[in-house]
Order: structure tokens, then sequence, then C-alpha cells
């Protein structure tokens, strides 16, 4: 089954097309996750995947996905990369869909390795499918052999990829607002994800995607015009300063196409709040869910 079409089905039974970040920073996770020794590896790892876990079981229902991002766990070394697949099996046991930002970029055999080794080659899947993410990041400025790899795998096995596009990041703008007038870089990586992922259409969508900021009102809807068929992954909502309202030009006129992410105003939420860190992980889940719904409702009824 294609990816957007199982990411769609997800989206309706959860209720909201959002997607919530486990980026786990161990400062900040709950006391009583602390490690007792913050310089063993293991025990770091193991209070990431603890947390994560918690995570996970907060916003099951609510959200139809999450996104772990690898370089939390990578930084913990052999423990930290077992706990992030840990992280992926649990997430896909409480049925939520995995996209894991990974964002790998390099081009020829090297790409065909790393695609391999995140979407579970016949040859290296040792742990079960449960343990292969629905969905990765990428970094296509190498060119289309830094990503075909990953296209060819995700179309045969009903995976995605999101490629950069427009990140949230106001420092990207440096590369991606580069261009003349009227034309700038992250329009012609539009025009290039598009053609990537043309072949590879289920339901009208495409398994390849995009990873889309909301900026100004105009240049996203022109945007989201000019990839009728891609699917966006889109972050800065909440702690990065990104609204509801930024992210209504993401959508088609259907609410389909796009699903929003948040990470840390969801992940922790519980810091100034006492008692149960799950619950209020969870309000605020429910309240991301609803802010963003509110705009669809408000798309639909235009």
């Amino acid at each position: 089954m294609n990816y957007c079409d199982r990411l769609h089905a997800a989206m309706d039974a959860a209720g909201g097309p959002i997607v919530v970040g486990i980026d786990p920073v161990l400062e900040r996770l709950p006391a009583d996750l602390q490690p007792a020794n913050p310089q063993s590896g293991d025990q770091c790892a193991a209070a990431l995947a603890a947390f994560g876990r918690g995570i996970i079981e907060a916003v099951r229902g609510i959200a139809p996905a999450v996104k772990i991002n690898i370089a939390f766990f990578e930084v913990f070394q052999a423990a930290g990369v077992a706990a992030f697949y840990d992280l992926v099996e649990s997430a896909h046991e409480n049925g939520l869909l995995v996209i894991a930002d990974i964002k790998r970029g390099d081009i020829g055999s090297t790409a065909s390795l790393y695609a391999r080794g995140h979407f579970g080659g016949a040859e290296l899947n040792t742990h079960g499918a449960a343990r292969i993410p629905d969905a990765v990041t990428l970094a296509g400025y190498l060119g289309r052999s830094a990503v075909q790899p990953f296209v060819d795998m995700a179309a045969e096995t009903g995976r995605g990829v999101y490629i950069l596009v427009r990140p949230s990041d106001p420092e990207a703008d440096l590369v991606h607002e580069f261009g003349q007038e009227g034309r700038r870089f992250y329009q012609h990586m539009a025009d290039l994800v598009s053609a990537w992922g043309g072949a590879h259409r289920g339901t009208g969508w495409s398994p390849v995607g995009a990873v889309v900021a909301a900026k100004d009102a105009a240049s996203t809807a022109a945007l989201r015009a000019a990839m009728p068929h891609t699917p966006w992954l889109v972050p800065g909502y909440g702690a990065q300063g990104g609204t509801a309202d930024a992210c209504r030009a993401c959508f088609t006129a259907d609410g389909r196409g796009a699903v929003v992410n948040a990470s840390r105003s969801v992940i922790y939420a519980f810091a100034d709040q006492p008692g149960d860190w799950q619950a209020s992980v969870r309000a605020a889940a429910e309240r991301f869910s609803q802010d963003i719904r509110g705009v669809l409702g408000q798309q639909a009824g235009r």
C-alpha cells in the first residue's frame, strides 16, 4: 500500500494531520527518568528510550505518526542506535507510523547502502519489519543519485521519503532563498522533487514528499500549487514560532497533502507543570491537533 494512502488512513483514524517529533535531550527528561550515571552511554540511551516510549503512549490515538530524530540517539553510539530502533518498533506496536529523521544525502553506492540500512534490505533486516520506519527524511543537494536508491526501495516496499525543499531554520534561508527575482533555490528543489516522484503515485499522491516550512502565505500557496501530488512534512510549528494559521496554505483544498510536526512544544509540555508528565504531553498533543484541525475546518468552509 502506498505510503501516503497509509498515512491518510492513519490521519483519518486519529483525527488530525499531525506528527509529534521525538527529539529527546537528556537534561530535559523528567526527573524519574534521569540516569543514575549520566556518563554511561548505556544508561543515557535507556533513559531516552524510556522517555520515547512514554511519548508514544501519551500521543497514541491523537497523532497518526511520530518523527524520531536519529541524531539525538546516535550521540550515544551503539546503545543509542539500538534505542532508536527500539522506539521504531514501539511506535508500530502502538499503531503509529514512523518518520525517521535521518537527512541522508550522499551519492551512488553510499546512498544505496543508506537506503538498504534504513529501509531494511533483505540481507540486513535481522529484526523484522516492525523496526523499519515508514518514511525517512533526505537531503537532495547532491542530485538524483543521492535519493534514487531510497525512492526505488520506498516504491517497492510501500514506504516514503521527504526531501528537504524549504526548511524552517531562518539560517537556511541563506541557501534556500537564493536566486534571481521570482526564482528561488527552493522552487528549483520543488521541481526536482516533483519529477523524482512522478512515476510512483498511489491514489494521486507520490511516495516522494517534501519538507516545506510554512513561510508567508503567498509563497507557500504558490509552492503548494506547483507540487500538486507531493506530500509535505511541515516543520516549525510551536517552539520555532510557527502557527496553525501559517500552515493553512500547506494543505490542498480538501485538507490533504501535509502533516505538521511539533516536537519541543509537545514533548516538554510537562516542564512547568507538576504531576503526571505523560498527561501533560497528551494534553499538549490534543491542543496541537485541535489547532491544526481548526484551521482545516476554516479552510474547508471557505
